[in-house]
């Protein structure tokens, strides 16, 4: 397979650049460039391939490229964005955006094509059956839909979670939870299990990064049919970013997760949320209270 990237850079020699570090480093194609950021919103809405990726600079003619990135997203809200820039002050308002990085010029190429690597080709999450329990099923949850898990503590959600993936159904887990505590505290043997983390350890994702979360999860249940999400940290996402980023991307959650005839398990504390908060997530999905569905 091969990954269409556009290039948003208003020096020539940087995209030429750019363009032969990329292409010589796997199957990626620069498919687009742009010296200026009304090229580049043209472009993007008029080219006849799929871009996977565009590599953003913020001081372009025209407008800038934190403006130019909030056009392309209304036209394509899943696409990746990854800013290469000399502008540190654009960097806070880029990850409210939801872009895939932020690399500080000047940089090494070397940098700029790990990033797109890690990017476009994703470690894959080896997906095991977990270990059978030989009781009847707990919870009956109904393929394609999201559950709203309303607790302080994510006791239920584990539950209704362990329920389901030892009975038959693949299961990811992602939590703030430490994996071997998880393991130990709930029994899991084979289920992958990811953890909300800016350490940069082995299956963490970083909080600030919620694209790339959003493609984890898109990847496992397009894999794995019919298989169930456990979501558990929505308090530590709305920490590290705007709720309404935060919201954004759960939406698109909730889209792959119907499209793809999955189940989600999200725990929420709704002391942590305000009221409006609360009712537009209750609104997006179905709720599980403390003594089941509302």
């Amino acid at each position: 397979m091969t990954y269409n990237i556009m290039i948003v850079e208003d020096e020539p020699e940087l995209i030429s650049l750019y363009k032969m570090a990329i292409e010589e480093a796997g199957d990626y194609k620069v498919v687009e460039s742009a010296v200026d950021g009304e090229e580049a919103i043209e472009k993007f809405k008029n080219t006849k391939k799929k871009i996977d990726l565009i590599i953003m600079d913020q001081r372009i003619p025209a407008k800038k490229g934190i403006e130019v990135t909030k056009e392309i997203m209304k036209i394509d809200p899943e696409v990746k964005v990854l800013f290469a820039s000399a502008d540190s002050l654009a960097k806070f308002e880029a990850k409210t955006l939801g872009v895939v990085g932020f690399l500080q010029k000047p940089f090494e190429m070397y940098m700029l094509t790990s990033i797109i690597r890690e990017v476009l080709e994703p470690q894959k999450i080896i997906s095991e059956e977990e270990i059978a329990i030989d009781r009847g099923q707990k919870y009956s949850l109904e393929p394609g839909y999201s559950y709203l898990i309303k607790e302080e503590k994510p006791f239920v959600a584990f539950d209704i979670f362990v329920d389901q993936v030892t009975h038959g159904n693949r299961g990811l887990c992602i939590t703030r939870q430490h994996p071997s505590k998880v393991r130990v505290n709930y029994g899991l043997k084979r289920t992958p299990i990811l953890w909300f983390s800016q350490t940069g350890a082995e299956n963490s994702i970083d909080p600030s990064n919620i694209s790339k979360l959003v493609h984890t999860i898109r990847n496992f249940v397009k894999e794995n049919k019919g298989s169930v999400v456990l979501l558990d940290g929505v308090e530590y996402l709305k920490l590290q970013n705007d709720f309404n980023l935060v919201m954004k991307y759960l939406n698109m959650i909730n889209d792959i997760i119907m499209a793809e005839e999955a189940k989600l398990i999200l725990p929420v504390n709704p002391k942590t949320l305000t009221e409006n908060e609360m009712a537009y997530m209750e609104r997006e999905m179905k709720v599980f209270g403390e003594y089941g569905m509302l």
